[in-house]
């Protein structure tokens, strides 16, 4: 399983579509005040989000979420 696309929605949320099809929004707030994920604060480096070679990744490659946490923690849309 692996992202195929991502967009950033607002300050703290990345609407995700995945390799089987699954469509949902990964809520990152939860990951902002530790480590490496503290950047993503930064309207600016959040709005980077995209889809990397497996996973969302953003400021080029340099903060990742692993696939299957993202599959995991996204809420499908509508729910």
């Amino acid at each position: 399983m692996w992202v195929t696309d991502a967009v950033a929605l607002d300050g703290s949320h990345v609407a995700l579509r995945f390799s089987d099809g699954h469509c949902g929004v990964l809520d990152m707030s939860p990951y902002m005040d530790d480590g490496v994920f503290k950047r993503l604060r930064d309207p600016n480096v959040f709005k980077t989000a995209r889809a990397g070679v497996s996973t969302v990744e953003w400021d080029n490659g340099t903060i990742d979420v692993a696939p299957e946490t993202a599959y995991a923690q996204a809420v499908p849309f509508g729910a």
